[in-house]
């Protein structure tokens, strides 16, 4: 049933009702993440839920797309197709997560205050 409720959530109540609770807050969590300068100790917390809420936010929009076209698209399943838009969002979403991290509790890696950007495309 979780399975069922995870590769097909347009079928679901409870992840439509997660659907439409997230749309709300994507765009006041966006504007605090823009507002907020690199130093505040929040944006961080601020740009894991913005990402979290986004991938959720797309996986669910793509679901109900393919639900709704796939009929058109010949030699392929619904069930391939969703098992495709779970796995390019579950991986989509764990890079940039990562990346967050790195940002964040790893930043010898990036050296943000010395990169310029000749330096970044080299």
């Amino acid at each position: 049933m979780l399975i069922k409720n995870i590769l097909s959530p347009d079928k679901s109540n409870t992840m439509m009702k997660l659907y439409h609770k997230s749309n709300k807050t994507i765009l006041p969590f966006m504007g605090l993440s823009f507002m907020l300068d690199n130093t505040t100790v929040y944006k961080k917390y601020f740009d894991f839920i913005n990402i979290s809420n986004l991938t959720l936010h797309s996986y669910i929009s793509i679901s109900c797309v393919i639900t709704d076209y796939y009929k058109k698209i010949p030699f392929t399943s619904e069930k391939i197709l969703k098992l495709a838009n779970f796995k390019i969002h579950t991986i989509g979403s764990l890079y940039f997560l990562y990346i967050l991290y790195n940002k964040y509790y790893r930043p010898e890696i990036y050296n943000y205050e010395n990169l310029t950007r000749r330096k970044s495309i080299i």
